[in-house]
């Protein structure tokens, strides 16, 4: 569905072209095609700009979202735990990026998910940094925070299970071009042993 903005230019654009048309070649019909036919491409390229844009939108909060997660990440006392957020935090540019690279038309659906995810932890490890910093406000404290760390745990794995997940995607391609390469320039026969 085409965003307002990308309808609401193609309408500003077909008015003054349809003006502009009927004014210059006096037939209403002709000047009326034309500028439908100029809204529409206006209309595609705002759509492609408003997609553009929200995608980048999008991938910027999931950027803002990890920095603030490993930024609590690193206020985290436990080593295992504050190396393996921190890890995880890491791994998150890597998987933008690659993602980027080998299906860009995936991205939107990754950002979301990915940003979903990274408000729960970070929802989560604020109140893990909570609970740690003022231990005595909180009745069994201790085992909050082992249980926290058990389930903080699994964004490590989560984060490497989707870094896999692109990994594997990018390895198709690369073993479908070397496939293709070997076809092209097919590797040298060894010398015949009869002469």
């Amino acid at each position: 569905m085409p965003s307002n903005a990308a309808v609401i230019a193609a309408l500003v654009v077909l008015v003054p072209t349809f003006l502009g048309l009927y004014a210059v070649l006096g037939s209403p019909v002709g000047a009326a095609l034309v500028a439908v036919g100029v809204a529409v491409l206006t209309g595609l390229a705002g759509q492609s700009v408003a997609v553009v844009t929200r995608r980048g939108r999008l991938t910027r909060r999931v950027s803002e979202t990890n920095r603030r997660v490993a930024t609590l990440a690193a206020r985290v006392t436990d080593a295992d735990t504050r190396v393996a957020l921190l890890r995880a935090c890491g791994t998150i540019p890597r998987l933008l990026d690659r993602t980027e690279t080998v299906d860009p038309a995936d991205l939107s659906m990754t950002s979301r998910k990915l940003l979903d995810y990274l408000v729960s932890v970070e929802s989560a490890l604020r109140r893990y940094v909570e609970i740690q910093d003022h231990r005595s406000a909180y009745r069994d404290a201790e085992a909050l925070l082992i249980r926290s760390r058990r389930t903080l745990a699994g964004f490590e794995a989560f984060a490497a299970h989707s870094a896999e997940q692109i990994g594997e995607a990018d390895l198709a391609s690369f073993f479908r071009d070397l496939a293709h390469l070997e076809l092209m320039n097919p590797l040298q026969l060894p010398p015949s042993e009869e002469r």
